[in-house]
């Protein structure tokens, strides 16, 4: 075979060695890495692309969502759902306890999430037997809190906003639970319910809330997180402080609760007046206002040191 045969044969062997290879390339290009991601129940969360099309059945993921500007995902909320306000009008699809299964298939979501402490195990198994992805998020200490807003920071690609918004909640956190940790200890009784009454136990996120303000959880040795007690249980705890949550506008409010409380006399706290009363939705939402509540708790356990948290929460040195 000649030279000029040769160098024929090698340029049709480039060209269709060119030619074949372009498929491949192209099936390359087309091939998305999937992102696998673990919840607290252990099951994992497989995304080729971020989620567009969220719904929360817990309002302190919704919270999450809004502070990482990703509330326009939502196409659905929980009925206790109020904040950040752009989720007002979305459709309803059930409270964290009581999911309505139905309307949330039809909204056709790619990423669910729900409430560890509330969300019904059944429900949750029903979602994912349909492929669904279904995050399950813990919240019963502020680093929980922290852990979920860095996830979904994850999951959405918002890694950077979401560091941002977590440094700026720890060392707000941080600085008010050093401000008040060697401050005089008071025992205090949160008051959730009457009938029955209710508390914070030690899987309660408000526990460690009172304790971080610079108090005493009196039923924080109770493992439930919200345990059921009798007046005569309460008495024997001797609560210094009794807290209350307010701006529901039903029976669980503080002036509704004070006439039951009022009637024992011994109780420490009703003798001496001593009663605290914190918004509802930043006290009983473990989500990023959180910090917002133990400013509000830390500021009336020591009055003396109000001023300093005021000027914390304003991110001002002390």
């Amino acid at each position: 075979m000649n030279q000029n045969s040769l160098n024929k044969l090698f340029l049709i062997s480039c060209f269709i060695l060119t030619v074949s290879s372009q498929p491949l390339l192209a099936d390359s290009g087309n091939l998305k890495e999937t992102k696998t991601f673990i919840d607290d129940t252990y099951f994992s969360l497989d995304f080729e692309n971020p989620p567009e099309r969220i719904i929360s059945v817990s309002p302190s993921a919704t919270e999450i969502l809004g502070v990482l500007d990703a509330d326009s995902m939502l196409v659905g909320v929980s009925l206790y759902s109020y904040y950040p306000t752009s989720v007002k009008g979305l459709p309803k699809v059930g409270s964290y306890v009581k999911p309505n299964i139905e309307q949330i298939v039809s909204l056709k979501p790619d990423l669910i999430l729900m409430s560890y402490s509330g969300a019904p195990r059944n429900d949750v198994d029903k979602l994912r037997k349909l492929n669904l992805n279904v995050a399950v998020l813990r919240s019963e200490k502020f680093s929980d809190i922290i852990k979920n807003i860095k996830l979904l920071g994850e999951i959405l690609e918002r890694q950077e906003k979401a560091k941002e918004v977590a440094r700026n909640l720890e060392s707000r956190y941080e600085q008010i639970r050093s401000l008040v940790k060697d401050m005089p200890k008071l025992s205090v009784f949160y008051s959730i319910a009457l009938n029955p009454i209710i508390s914070v136990g030690t899987k309660s996120f408000i526990n460690q809330l009172i304790h971080d303000a610079g108090g005493i959880n009196t039923t924080g040795d109770i493992e439930q997180a919200y345990p059921r007690l009798t007046i005569e249980s309460v008495i024997a705890r001797s609560p210094d402080v009794l807290i209350f949550s307010s701006g529901m506008g039903n029976e669980l409010d503080m002036k509704n609760q004070l006439p039951f409380w009022m009637r024992w006399k011994n109780l420490p706290a009703v003798r001496n007046q001593r009663f605290i009363e914190i918004n509802h939705d930043i006290i009983n939402r473990p989500g990023p206002r959180i910090v917002q509540a133990l400013a509000s708790i830390a500021q009336q356990f020591h009055p003396e040191k109000a001023r300093l948290i005021q000027r914390i929460m304003k991110n001002e040195k002390p």
